[in-house]
């Protein structure tokens, strides 16, 4: 059995560009040749139309037939007028009789002309074209009265080309155009070797098949892998997006195509494409997750940008951390100290009932019971989301195991209206609850005070948390990654928060000076967030 012969891909598009290019110069060239033949075809007619009409109004020519003169000077007129002409074969000059006084050949001057096709200029005067038979050969000729100065009809004058002279020059012109051809068809032979070698290079010596299997190939390993995965091209717009990423970012419907800004607004995928450098490890809070990115430039062999490429990884002390910034371990936390509390009061209450002072022990119960019940009811009337006014409660008893003055606004209001995230919102007020605690106990003065409020009352959520503890040294870099004043602290705290805040198209301002408190303000929109959809 024959083996078939297969042809690469740059031979294939060679041999089809050869094959568009002999077509095309042919088409044009046929074309444009034959509307070259009609544009000289009547340009000739112009040309003979404007001789006869000329040569009819000459005084020569018209006395000449008049008086019928027969001295030779229309003879010599017409020979002197056709000498200056280039496309004029012949020329006659004849009265109504037909009778010749004038032609390019001396010799059958005073004989009859012998066409019939001059009929219609001297019965009735027109000036027109024809082509026939002459005794020089068939051309192309034209007609037109002489008369007399009253109008009447003289004779005619009769100027034309002859056929062998137009088929001569279509014959160049035809020659001309299998040169065009074959000129063309060489450079269009050149031009496909040069796109052949061209397409290979591009393609890296991959022929199609190749192509369509690593294509599969890749779709089956992007669809396998837990990283997310984004590719972007030079104008900053998704190429590539894996099942992986669209989970980590949340994402619904066909994104290909679209801006990475407005798909992913934290990607650090423009600065990349901006100064080709890799950005590489970094961190983003993306829900309730914490992920780990690395972001690089996509460079061919000639040191062209392409575009980028960032990966997302989860790792595991980024994941307990993770837990630590959101809800679940800040509950637990306030839980804990709320029972660390209420421990305490239970060892107190037990120690009057063993030394009998039982009224004491039932004022002590019933102030406990008010003082809780009081706080509770408080935040239960200022918050109506259960997960938040859960953090407040617990943070306000963590407070009153540290000495701390704990206000809530009696302005707060909020019952998340806007449907944000909770997740991300106890990731914010618990950052700034345990940092503003952590600094307050820092200080030995006994009037320690911490101020929260939360609206989202008819407008924009705003977070207000003030402290009057040993304030902030520098401000400018308590947002940035790793940046910690505290030992035990990774310095992820303020960097996550400001990341949440920026998600929603939030903005944190920071009032403080050393020894004068620190306050924070807040201000969001649920129409920062980005999605794609179907």
């Amino acid at each position: 059995m024959k083996k078939r012969l297969r042809i690469g891909l740059a031979q294939e598009i060679g041999i089809l560009a050869v094959a568009l290019t002999i077509l095309t110069i042919s088409l044009s060239s046929i074309v444009s040749g034959r509307w070259y033949i009609g544009r000289m075809m009547s340009s000739l007619e112009d040309n003979v139309l404007n001789v006869v009409k000329i040569t009819a109004q000459s005084p020569i020519i018209v006395e000449g037939l008049r008086e019928a003169r027969e001295d030779g000077s229309i003879q010599d007129f017409v020979q002197q007028v056709q000498s200056k002409l280039d496309n004029v074969d012949v020329m006659v000059v004849a009265d109504i009789y037909d009778k010749r006084y004038g032609h390019t050949k001396a010799d059958r001057v005073g004989f009859q002309f012998s066409a019939q096709d001059h009929l219609r200029a001297i019965q009735d005067g027109e000036t027109y074209v024809s082509i026939g038979p002459g005794t020089l050969g068939d051309s192309m000729r034209a007609f037109t009265p002489v008369r007399n100065a009253d109008g009447t009809i003289l004779g005619f004058v009769m100027a034309g080309t002859l056929l062998d002279s137009i088929a001569q020059a279509q014959r160049f012109i035809r020659l001309m155009i299998g040169a065009f051809i074959l000129l063309g068809g060489g450079v269009g032979v050149l031009g496909a070797v040069l796109m052949a070698r061209y397409i290979k290079k591009s393609l890296l010596g991959y022929e199609p098949e190749d192509i369509a299997r690593l294509y599969l190939e890749n779709q089956g390993i992007l669809a396998t892998v837990h990283e997310g995965i984004i590719a972007i091209d030079q104008q900053e717009r998704i190429t590539l997006i894996n099942d992986a990423a669209r989970r980590y970012l949340r994402l619904d419907g066909q994104c290909k195509g679209m801006p990475i800004r407005q798909v992913f607004p934290l990607s650090k995928l423009p600065d990349v494409l901006k100064d080709r450098q890799a950005r590489l490890d970094v961190p983003y809070a993306l829900g309730d997750m914490i992920v780990i990115s690395n972001n690089i430039p996509i460079i061919d062999g000639e040191n062209r940008l392409m575009g980028g490429v960032c990966t997302f990884r989860d790792q595991t002390e980024m994941t307990r951390l993770a837990e630590q910034m959101t809800g679940v371990k800040r509950i637990v936390d306030a839980l804990r100290a709320t029972t660390h509390e209420f421990k305490n009061k239970l060892h107190v209450i037990l120690g009057m009932v063993e030394m009998g002072q039982y009224q004491q022990a039932r004022k002590y119960i019933g102030s406990v019971n008010d003082q809780v019940q009081g706080c509770i009811s408080d935040t239960m009337n200022h918050i109506a989301e259960p997960t938040i006014a859960a953090l407040i409660i617990g943070k306000s008893q963590r407070c009153n195991e540290l000495k701390i003055q704990w206000e809530l606004s009696q302005d707060s209001d909020f019952a998340n209206r806007a449907g944000f995230d909770v997740s991300a919102l106890v990731v914010i007020l618990g950052n700034l609850l345990d940092n503003a605690m952590d600094a307050l106990n820092t200080v030995g003065i006994e009037d320690r005070r911490l101020f929260a409020e939360i609206r989202d009352n008819g407008g924009p959520l705003r977070i207000l948390v003030r402290d009057n503890g040993p304030g902030i040294a520098d401000v400018e870099r308590i947002f940035e990654k790793g940046y910690t004043t505290k030992a035990e602290s990774r310095g992820y705290g303020l960097f996550l928060l400001k990341e949440q805040v920026e998600k929603y198209g939030g903005s944190v301002e920071v009032s403080s000076a050393p020894g004068q408190g620190a306050q924070f303000r807040i201000r969001m929109t649920k129409g920062g967030v980005t999605r794609c959809f179907e």
